[in-house]
């Protein structure tokens, strides 16, 4: 055979090989082995794969936990009228809420942007909070002070 083959009677050469079936006694062989491999699993009793009880518990529990996560999550939150106070716990209760004012000052009237006259009046005040805690007889007071600025349109009657 010639050597110095080049490109296209190469290809030409490999195209022409067909592949050639297995032998017979090949064959044969080889579906022995593998009867041979395949006989254990019939002869070995493989034993019933059993879950423990409390995982199918722990299961439902933890899908109810986040179902209501998942709901919790699109709930609307609700606004408290203290904003910017520290929160209180669910235990504790509001016993009482009181409003004093301390001092209430007359600013006048003023003529605003739009030449609209405005009574303006500052109010300074303090809010007093009761909170009990049942759990442990727990009371706590808390003073909130608080400055207000009211303005109020004003129209002359001529």
């Amino acid at each position: 055979m010639n050597n110095n083959l080049n490109d296209s009677q190469l290809e030409s050469l490999l195209r022409g090989l067909a592949p050639a079936a297995a032998s017979p006694s090949l064959t044969q062989r080889v579906d022995e082995e593998l009867k041979l491999d395949m006989s254990w699993l019939s002869t070995s009793q493989r034993k019933p794969h059993r879950t423990p009880k409390w995982i199918t518990s722990a299961g439902w529990a933890a899908m109810g936990a986040a179902a209501a996560i998942a709901v919790m999550s699109y709930l609307p939150t609700q606004q408290s009228n203290m904003q910017g106070f520290a929160t209180v716990a669910p235990a504790v209760r509001p016993v009482s809420t009181i409003r004093e004012w301390d001092d209430a000052q007359d600013n006048g009237i003023h003529h605003g942007r739009s030449l609209v006259a405005e009574k303006r009046a500052l109010v300074v005040s303090r809010e007093l909070g009761t909170w009990v805690d049942p759990r442990y007889s727990a009371q706590m007071a808390v003073d909130y002070p608080s400055q207000q600025a009211y303005l109020q349109n004003v129209s002359f009657i001529k």
